[in-house]
């Protein structure tokens, strides 16, 4: 992937109000209940889930996810972007399907930095603004 590629993130509806991506949405704690839209949750390995943006449009990768789950829309980030919030760095591993990446946060040992690393990326994406949403 090029460093100007763009990574898409599909982002679960009950992490929308009024159209806008809450802070809940990125961060996990005691206070506030959130799998994290951009915190990846122990099940995940602290690897983030994204599609690869030369091989999925923003579009292409909501009807590919929604074939089986809910999302409310797309947001995204380039490759440079994720990896300008050090130690995260980006990975294609085509796994479960051809075209998906993950952030790979196994590098942040501190719950509290992995919600501040999210909250970064976060901020970039929501910045972009939806790169899709129906």
């Amino acid at each position: 992937m090029k460093d100007n590629s763009l990574l898409h993130r599909q982002i679960n509806p009950s992490f929308v109000v009024n159209d806008i991506v809450s802070n809940q949405a990125f961060i996990e704690n005691t206070l506030t209940i959130s799998s994290g839209a951009f915190n990846p949750t122990e099940k995940d390995e602290d690897k983030l889930s994204v599609y690869n943006g030369e091989k999925f449009s923003a579009k292409d990768a909501y009807e590919h996810y929604t074939t089986n789950f809910k999302s409310h829309g797309v947001l995204s980030l380039t490759v440079e972007e994720v990896e300008s919030i050090h130690p995260l760095s980006s990975t294609e591993d085509n796994i479960p399907f051809d075209g998906h990446c993950y952030v790979d946060f196994s590098s942040v040992t501190s719950k509290n930095q992995k919600i501040k690393k999210a909250g970064k990326l976060r901020d970039i994406a929501v910045k972009r603004n939806w790169t899709y949403k129906p």
